[in-house]
């Protein structure tokens, strides 16, 4: 078996949410996590993000920089102050034209639901690099602000409830 450590510096989680008329885009610092691997199969894993490290990229104005975050920070969204970590658990992964379908258990504000997505890895003797999109329902984490299924009438102040993380998870051998 070997254990890749997840590097926290060198990756990345970027987040993109979609409204109406247009969109918002940030990021999202990883505290930990590891992938594992048997016989160079991935088998299991988990990624810990920082709730409280989310940051707003399009919206140059401090101001109304500052009010979308503290907006994101409150209950109405990811309720930061309660909830400071979000956890990836991946269960299951299976190998198919050169990546992985992933199964996982995706925790947000202490609610967790089933996630599928896809990744592509790849291994250099100690170090792992891997690529992949989830895309997420807000609205099966109480996150129900602005959303067209719970407040009819919201023309063009609805919110999708998808939001999209993309990520780039850089990891070291800790087995060697």
């Amino acid at each position: 078996m070997t254990k890749f450590s997840i590097q926290p510096e060198s990756s990345t989680v970027n987040w993109t949410g979609k409204k109406i008329l247009g969109l918002h885009t940030g990021t999202i610092t990883i505290q930990s996590g590891y992938l594992s691997f048997e016989n160079e199969n991935l088998t299991g894993g988990e990624i810990v993000m920082d709730m409280k490290s989310i940051i707003i990229t399009d919206i140059k104005d401090p101001k109304t920089n500052q009010d979308f975050l503290d907006h994101l920070n409150h209950d109405d969204f990811f309720s930061t102050g309660q909830f400071k970590t979000a956890k990836l658990a991946i269960t299951h992964a299976e190998k198919a034209e050169g990546k992985y379908k992933i199964t996982g258990d995706l925790t947000i504000k202490d609610i967790t639901n089933p996630v599928r997505f896809i990744t592509s890895v790849e291994i250099f003797t100690d170090f792992l690099h891997a690529l992949g999109e989830i895309v997420i329902d807000r609205t099966l984490y109480n996150m129900k602000y602005g959303s067209g299924k719970f407040l009819p009438n919201l023309g063009d102040k609805l919110i999708h409830d998808d939001f999209v993380l993309q990520f780039k998870l850089i990891g070291q051998n800790t087995m060697s």
